[in-house]
């Protein structure tokens, strides 16, 4: 699970993968002014970014750590703002950002001092009452799931990380786990939905919306 090796299959797979995470523009027009900094961190090729600043939130910066996906997403969009960037070490001053989307990123990243470096990151670069906006995938139920989850438990350490037959490793989370990692910020936004994932699977996922104490 070292970070070169996830960045060389995202730069391997980067003009085939999609993804269909919706995003709720309603979400942030209850809670955001279109003139506020956001960073989408885990941009990818570039799809909610776009959607953003196409909604008229011009000041948006997509972070990736994938150049694979970051050459995809110019050539879709050219005119986005883009860093490369690792999610565990991005290179803004503190308190940057008034908003922080995570789509599909915290499944790739699927170690504990991933995740809590990440969330460091976030609290360090939002501003005070920033709000952070997830989309993710939740544990499933359905067996095939389950028996993954299961055979890679103990190599993993963790329930609900396991491994794509094409290497690599990827999370699923409970809402628990979600809640703890996001102990920081108060829960404004919570909806479990149906996505398909990249690889053309429905799973169980979930949106938050939390706002930074």
């Amino acid at each position: 699970m070292e970070t070169r090796s996830q960045q060389h299959y995202w730069d391997g797979v980067a003009n085939e993968k999609h993804f269909a995470h919706p995003l709720r523009l309603n979400w942030l027009a209850s809670h955001f002014s279109v003139g506020h900094a956001i960073l989408d961190c885990g941009c990818g090729y570039g799809r909610v970014l776009d959607k953003l600043v196409q909604n008229g939130y011009h000041n948006a910066v997509g972070a990736d750590f994938s150049q694979g996906m970051l050459s995809r997403c110019r050539l879709l969009h050219p005119d986005l703002t883009l860093v490369q960037a690792a999610a565990e070490r991005l290179p803004f001053k503190g308190c940057s950002f008034d908003a922080v989307l995570l789509f599909a990123l915290l499944t790739c990243m699927p170690t504990e001092n991933q995740q809590h470096a990440l969330f460091d990151e976030l609290q360090r670069i939002l501003r005070r009452g920033g709000l952070l906006y997830i989309s993710d995938l939740l544990v499933n139920t359905d067996p095939r799931s389950l028996e993954r989850y299961e055979q890679f438990a103990e190599q993993f350490g963790t329930y609900g990380v396991f491994q794509l037959p094409e290497g690599v490793v990827v999370r699923h989370h409970t809402k628990e786990r979600i809640q703890s990692l996001a102990a920081a910020f108060d829960c404004l936004e919570y909806e479990p939905f149906t996505v398909t994932t990249m690889n053309g699977h429905s799973s169980a996922a979930f949106q938050y919306l939390g706002r930074m104490r």
